[in-house]
């Protein structure tokens, strides 16, 4: 039988309401009768059995955004956002989630720099939302993840990749579709080491994506027999890196890491400044916090010509249409940024099937459902096929856009493709050069 989550909480206030009556009354007194103070509810009845149908088709799905319109993140706005409509279209397209359309609220994540995420989750909040989708930055997402799950509602992001969240307590409410950076640290030591690279320095912004990327970086890198020297950490807000550049330069490493974000900009021009940057003899390496964006913030990207970086990402180009429906699902397009526009699309579709496997619109019965959706089915890549696999009695396996991913219990993948970004002195990485790798598993 369908479960509608406003429904079950307007049961429980009854029964609330009941128990309390019943606590202050007294059996052997005649009760005295109270004028009500408020006005019943005339919307939110109990259904009888023959109302539950039209009960089904007047619930919705509710999803809100959290992502990077603003902030240190802004250039992965674009494609988080268009595909979160474009998934919320697909699904709509398809009949939706019990008959009704999903409805979508978008928000603004900003950074950490900024009191922006605190007030918009309320915002999100306050309308109903069942699952709030975002945020990129690992470090926005630790400011609300206690606000979102405690109030019992999913939170799930396409960008998260800090370790911290595979045992994070989150109520069971905690996903994501970008994998751990245990699995990129990997993939980023295998690559500066498989270009001859024996002394690596490491640059990285010191919060919890950052922290973490690092010490998997060096943690993979030494074990393959490297050498990690300087490794240096820089506050977020930092904006003058000049010590931290002479110690990289001072050092005198084969390879310079830097993992950050918008301010790797000014990093990546000191280093150049010293004669340490890319066009130099030493190799450069970045990850998804910069790499698919860093060239535009640069007024010379000449600069970072022959810069490599990995991001999580699959193979784009061999889906034939998505990334040109995401250029007209967003204003101006997404500028040849794609990063992390399908796990935002699949997070959302993810979402959808599983409130239909749980016949529920309760976040708490979706988040139960949700690794299962991912895994140990029938195989299918869209709503819309999935969708006809759960109503025909089956278990979907959904694969998507970004998949396979297969969660295991923390809510996560469990293996995951990198893409290679290389700059060859344009403002964007040059995808004739880009390579796919596939790690975990």
């Amino acid at each position: 039988m369908y479960r509608n989550k406003r429904y079950l909480k307007l049961v429980a206030f009854v029964s609330a309401i009941a128990l309390v009556a019943a606590a202050c009354g007294d059996g052997d007194e005649e009760e005295e009768e109270v004028a009500p103070t408020t006005q019943a509810p005339t919307t939110t009845a109990a259904p009888t059995p023959g109302d539950e149908e039209e009960m089904a088709a007047d619930a919705q799905l509710v999803i809100g955004t959290l992502l990077p319109v603003t902030g240190d993140l802004a250039f992965l706005g674009p494609p988080e956002v268009a595909g979160a409509r474009l998934a919320v279209a697909d699904i709509n397209a398809g009949g939706g989630v019990f008959g009704a359309d999903v409805v979508l609220h978008e928000g603004d994540s900003g950074d950490t720099n900024q009191d922006i995420a605190n007030p918009e989750v309320d915002r999100l909040l306050a309308l109903d939302v069942d699952a709030i989708i975002g945020a990129a930055s690992s470090a926005v997402s630790k400011l609300v993840i206690d606000k979102i799950t405690g109030n019992n509602v999913i939170h799930f992001s396409p960008a998260n990749t800090s370790p911290d969240f595979t045992t994070y307590d989150d109520n069971g409410l905690y996903f994501r579709t970008a994998p751990s950076d245990l699995l990129q640290g990997k993939v980023l030591a295998d690559l500066v080491a498989s270009e001859g690279n024996e002394i690596a320095g490491v640059i990285y912004r010191q919060e919890s994506y950052g922290q973490g990327l690092a010490d998997s970086f060096r943690d993979n890198f030494e074990s393959l027999g490297g050498t990690v020297d300087p490794f240096i950490a820089y506050a977020p807000g930092t904006d003058n890196f000049d010590a931290e550049v002479d110690q990289l330069a001072g050092a005198g490493p084969d390879a310079v890491v830097v993992i950050g974000f918008q301010e790797s900009a000014t990093i990546l021009t000191t280093m150049h400044e010293r004669g340490i940057g890319p066009t130099s003899a030493t190799n450069v390496y970045g990850v998804d916090g910069n790499i698919g964006g860093i060239g535009a913030e640069l007024s010379d990207p000449s600069i970072i010509a022959g810069m490599r970086g990995t991001e999580p990402s699959v193979d784009l180009s061999s889906i034939s249409d998505f990334t040109a429906r995401l250029d007209s699902a967003y204003e101006g397009g997404m500028q040849e940024v794609y990063a992390y526009g399908a796990e935002t699309y699949d997070a959302i579709v993810i979402v959808a099937l599983a409130a239909l496997v749980a016949d529920s619109d309760d976040p708490v019965d979706i988040g139960a459902e949700i690794n299962g959706v991912t895994g140990g089915g029938s195989k299918c890549i869209s709503f819309a096929e999935c969708k006809d696999i759960i109503e025909s009695g089956g278990d979907p396996d959904y694969d998507g856009v970004g998949g396979p991913y297969e969660f295991v219990e923390a809510g996560e993948p469990a293996a995951a493709s990198f893409r290679i970004a290389t700059y060859s002195g344009g403002d964007k990485p040059d995808t004739t050069l880009d390579e796919y790798v596939f790690a975990g598993g």
